[in-house]
């Protein structure tokens, strides 16, 4: 049932997902417009059945599987795939998530509808399986931290759509030219904070995201604590973001030290701490290589100012601490001080 031709290739980058893949493709297969997709998957050199599980799917669904010999990362594995479809539209996703049977006809016409002369972006909804939101828009900070405000409230019942300042990794509709373009996902990253990177120089090159809750898509996973090492690309990969879009960097620095060490502090209580003297050491070490990116990245696109960034923390950055009162007065205060830059 191969399309020489597909309109919308939907690429998915997958490392050891056989647990969510069959629920996955099993949404796939249901897709109303299914004649006019192609799915890219990119494998990150799995250990289990994955790869195996998305062959028994050939017969149903036009796929087309890279086996990588190296792990690229999220970022490396969508680039790879973008690069290898044939769509003139690309929906970038992760392996467990599901699709409603209309989620691409609602899609579409959302695209023909806002696409004016720019183009624009379009990142739908995530929602747990609970119902709860997981993605429906996000704020970026200038000190490089970016979130869904709604983590965990209820999706709207009206329709919405709504401008953002970020796409999700997990939810980007794009046409592929345009993220060529936009020159794809940073490498460098790996995983984490390659989305809010993209967000940026597409908005500074003037052009607009957008998200709405219809369509969106199933999450099957459930909110959970950060492990180690999801925690160290996170906030690594924040530096970077400043770095690489952020202008006025030189007087932010007095604000940075300030957070830094609250953060330092915060890293202590969440048994981070060690891990975060690395994040610094790392930084240290990688002083030349960061100034030269950021260098380039100003010849791309010019840098944006920090005032058209949210200058708010939100409470959920705590994560379990935010129940506790002491951290909620700190950011509280640090709200107020940061407000005032």
């Amino acid at each position: 049932m191969r399309k020489a031709n597909p309109s919308i290739s939907i690429i998915i980058p997958t490392f050891n997902g056989v647990r969510c893949l069959k629920k996955n493709l099993d949404s796939i297969k249901a897709l109303n417009n299914l004649d006019e997709i192609e799915l890219v998957i990119v494998d990150n050199m799995s250990t289990d059945s994955t790869v195996n599980t998305v062959k028994s799917y050939e017969n149903d669904v036009n796929i087309k599987l890279i086996e990588n010999s190296i792990n690229e990362g999220f970022a490396g594995a969508c680039n790879l795939g973008v690069r290898n479809s044939k769509g003139e539209f690309v929906f970038i996703t992760n392996q467990d998530v599901l699709f409603p049977p209309d989620f691409f006809e609602k899609l579409i016409q959302i695209y023909k509808n806002f696409k004016k002369s720019p183009e624009i972006v379009i990142s739908p909804a995530l929602v747990f399986e609970t119902g709860k939101i997981h993605y429906f828009g996000a704020k970026n900070h200038f000190l490089g931290f970016s979130y869904t405000p709604e983590v965990g409230e209820e999706l709207p019942k009206n329709k919405i759509i709504k401008t953002t300042q970020r796409f999700s990794g997990g939810t980007l509709f794009i046409k592929k030219d345009f993220f060529l373009k936009m020159g794809g996902f940073y490498k460098k990253y790996f995983m984490y904070y390659e989305d809010t990177d993209l967000s940026l120089k597409i908005l500074r090159n003037g052009y607009k995201i957008y998200t709405t809750n219809d369509p969106f898509l199933i999450h099957q996973k459930k909110f959970q604590t950060l492990n180690e090492f999801q925690y160290y690309f996170l906030e690594r990969n924040r530096f970077i973001v400043v770095i690489r879009n952020i202008s006025d960097i030189h007087k932010l620095l007095p604000i940075i030290i300030v957070v830094e060490l609250i953060l330092l502090f915060h890293s202590f209580f969440i048994r981070r701490f060690w891990l975060r003297l690395k994040i610094y050491l790392w930084i240290i070490f990688n002083i030349k290589h960061l100034k030269s990116i950021r260098e380039k990245s100003k010849k791309e696109a010019t840098l944006l100012p920090y005032q058209k960034l949210s200058k708010t923390l939100d409470p959920i950055l705590l994560g379990n601490l935010q129940r506790i009162k002491v951290f909620k007065k700190l950011l509280n205060i640090l709200n107020r001080f940061l407000k005032i830059v």
